[in-house]
This record gives structure tokens, C-alpha cells and sequence, in this order.
């Protein structure tokens, strides 16, 4: 079996050396080629294949960021694990959007980072539990900005469906018209984005809006 061909990019040489040392003695692995910044990794990955790009982000000339972004646009086999300090959610949002294998801290240890490098080889992503729980927050955060507000009138008519009302009922009970009723209706799935009465209910049962 091959051994995984790593390219190894930090523009501090002694970290730069540290993780060649850390990583020599892996017999699946073999370090095939370091660079100082990013320009050096755009020419290596020009003239050699390679497996996997450890790279940092802070680095003079062309940054990591935008280093990541060219690698996937011109070698998009290459699998990047990001391997820095900077744990920005802003920063970490971006390269998972510019499509980053891995992303990692740089006090992970040597078990970690020999776990990160199978992973993403078997076609996995894998984030250090602390970027992870970041992206997780990002998320939770983008989903609660997104929350959908009904009106008055239309969380009463939710709360009398799960009553199991008519539309007729429930244009007798709130002194609306059938047709209101029906208009309602139609906003309230469009809202909430339910295909049918029932995924209604669980949407509403899922938010608290309905006891």
C-alpha cells in the first residue's frame, strides 16, 4: 500500500520542522515536500502529487486562505487540513466554505492530527472538537435569526387546527370569513414551509407554540 504524501506548509521554520518530526515516524505517511508560504506550495503541487496539504494561514505573500481556495481550484484532489492557531469563526466559516478537509489547532496532539489525516484520506471531514463546537454555533445562530413569526391571527388558527377545527369552525369561532380562513392557511404553510397539516403540528409542537 502507498504511503499518504504530505506537503507540509508554515512559514516558522522550528514549527514547520516540529511537525515533519512528529510525523516521520508514521509508516503510512511520508513527508514529500515543506514549504515557507503560499506561493511555494502552488509551485510544489505543480511539479509533484501529493495527498495531503497541512497548512497554516498566517503566512507572508499569499495567506493560507487564499492558498486553500487555489489548491482546491487547481488540484482539487489534494485534501487540506488547516493547522493554525486561529480559531475566528469568521476565519473558519470561510474555509469551510472554500471547501477545507480538516481544520485543527495548533496544540493538538500527534494522535489527533494522525487521526484528522486518515479521515479526510477515507473522504471524511474532521474539525477539532473546539472548531467544531464554533461551526455548531454559527449554525445555531444563523438558524435562530431565521425564526419565523406568525401573527396573532394566525398562531390562534394554528392553536385551533391542533384542535382538530375546520376551516368552517374556525371561521365561526374567530367571526372571520371561510375565505380568511383560507388565506391564513396558506400563509402559515408558507411560513413555516409545511407540506400538510401534520408537518404543520410538528412545527409548531417543535417551536413551544403549542402545548
Amino acid at each position: 500500500m502507498s504511503k499518504i504524501k504530505l506537503l507540509i506548509a508554515d512559514d516558522h521554520t522550528i514549527l514547520r520542522d516540529g511537525i515533519v518530526s512528529l510525523l516521520q515516524g508514521e509508516e503510512s505517511f511520508i513527508v514529500a515536500g515543506t514549504a515557507g508560504n503560499g506561493y511555494e506550495v502552488l509551485d510544489l503541487i505543480s511539479k509533484k502529487e501529493f495527498d495531503v496539504c497541512l497548512l497554516d494561514i498566517s503566512m507572508p505573500g499569499l495567506d493560507g486562505m487564499e492558498t486553500a481556495k487555489l489548491v482546491k481550484e487547481r488540484k482539487p484532489g489534494i485534501k487540506i487540513i488547516m493547522l493554525t492557531t486561529y480559531n475566528d469563526p469568521e476565519i473558519i466559516s470561510e474555509l469551510v466554505h472554500i471547501g477545507v478537509d480538516g481544520y485543527l489547532l495548533k496544540n493538538s496532539d500527534k494522535k489527533e492530527l494522525v487521526e484528522a489525516i486518515n479521515k479526510v484520506m477515507n473522504g471524511r471531514h474532521y474539525f477539532s472538537e473546539e472548531v467544531e463546537n464554533i461551526i455548531l454555533q454559527g449554525l445555531t445562530e444563523k438558524k435562530s435569526a431565521e425564526v419565523i413569526t406568525l401573527t396573532e391571527r394566525e398562531l390562534q388558527i394554528v392553536q385551533l387546527l391542533a384542535k382538530e377545527y375546520t376551516n368552517d369552525k374556525i371561521a365561526k369561532e374567530l367571526t372571520i370569513s371561510y375565505r380568511t380562513v383560507e388565506s391564513h392557511r396558506k400563509n402559515i404553510m408558507q411560513k413555516t414551509k409545511a407540506h400538510n397539516l401534520a408537518g404543520l403540528l410538528k412545527y409548531a409542537y417543535g417551536r413551544g407554540l403549542l402545548k
